[in-house]
């Protein structure tokens, strides 16, 4: 019973603060038989029974490093490889918007249980074999880190360049409010920067530069507390 709320809480949260999709597109279809939900604070992934919501398996892993964040969000598997190299033989790739993310093994088990990847998720060579035979193309992938980003390990300040679940949520925002008129895309580029120093310099936000602080959060709305 415990495990069953657990993945139910989880999965109620994400699908209200999900960034990318639509209630009924964030998990994937019947013919899954697993979904995948990856703790970014207990540095665990999770393999649940998508029919019992029973855990199937856990696993330790390693996550992003606060500079390069792991992707918040629900996504799907959409690629699956053997890969040669420092990841461990295997590769399954999400389908996250602004850069290559993945599950994979790692020439460095040391690190697993630290924020130490580019982002992807690093797990044990022998569990990576494992979870990749186990799951199919289009397992959805629940990454959390709370309620939304900025209750989790990546809460940040963004500036120009950043990449992240954070950047897409500011991009939507300011889209919706009138500043933005581009896609989300969660890389934060010059046309971001532009919205932001309009805004800034409309809502009296000093300085009025490109720099995106709690201050400015809390103006649009995002609420470290709501």
């Amino acid at each position: 019973m415990k495990n069953k709320l657990i993945t139910i809480v989880l999965l109620v949260v994400l699908i209200l603060n999900t960034p990318q999709l639509s209630i009924a597109s964030t998990l994937s279809t019947d013919s899954n038989k697993y979904i995948i939900l990856i703790d970014l604070y207990a540095r665990t992934l999770t393999l649940v029974d998508k029919k019992t919501q029973e855990e199937v398996k856990v696993y330790p892993i390693a996550i992003g490093k606060k500079s390069t964040p792991s992707p918040i969000g629900i996504w799907q598997v959409k690629s699956k490889a053997l890969m040669k190299g420092p990841f461990g033989g295997y590769w399954l790739g999400l389908n996250a918007p602004w850069d290559t993310f993945g599950i994979h093994g790692t020439s460095n088990p040391s690190s697993i249980g630290n924020m130490a990847s580019n982002g992807c998720i690093r797990l044990y060579n022998h569990n990576i074999k494992e979870l990749f035979n186990l799951v199919d193309y289009d397992t959805s992938v629940i990454i959390s880190g709370g309620p939304n980003w900025r209750f989790s390990p990546y809460d940040r300040d963004i500036t120009p360049n950043c990449k992240g679940a954070d950047v897409y949520h500011v991009q939507r925002i300011l889209n919706a409010l009138g500043y933005f008129d581009h896609p989300a895309d969660g890389i934060y580029g010059y046309s971001l920067e532009l919205a932001v120093q309009k805004y800034k310099a409309d809502h009296n936000l000093e300085p009025i530069d490109s720099y995106i602080d709690d201050d400015f959060l809390k103006s649009i709305g995002c609420e470290r507390f709501e």
